[in-house]
């Protein structure tokens, strides 16, 4: 499965989300009421050559045309214990 893929270092987060202003072909009947279209969203932190390579796969494996995606650079990540944050070079991640 592309999402248990070793290219995402530490896990990813997913949410639920809604799409706005975008392509409501395939919205349903409610959706195209409300005027947005549910959709899923996930984060994740990667080296930059990883999300080429994890984009790669998904468009092969799993294309779908609505599907939107960027890429940020990570400065640092971590969590809110004394020490635990990790610059991102530490974590793999290059700016």
């Amino acid at each position: 499965m592309i999402l248990s893929s070793k290219r995402v270092i530490g896990g990813f987060t997913t949410f639920e989300a809604e799409g706005h202003g975008f392509d409501f072909s395939q919205a349903s009947a409610g959706e195209r009421v409300r005027g947005r279209v549910a959709r899923g969203f996930l984060v994740a932190v990667m080296p930059r050559g990883h999300a080429s390579l994890l984009l790669d796969d998904i468009r092969k494996t799993w294309p779908v045309l609505h599907m939107t995606y960027w890429l940020e650079p990570v400065l640092e990540i971590g969590r809110l214990v004394e020490g635990s944050a990790l610059r991102a070079e530490q974590a793999g991640v290059s700016p």
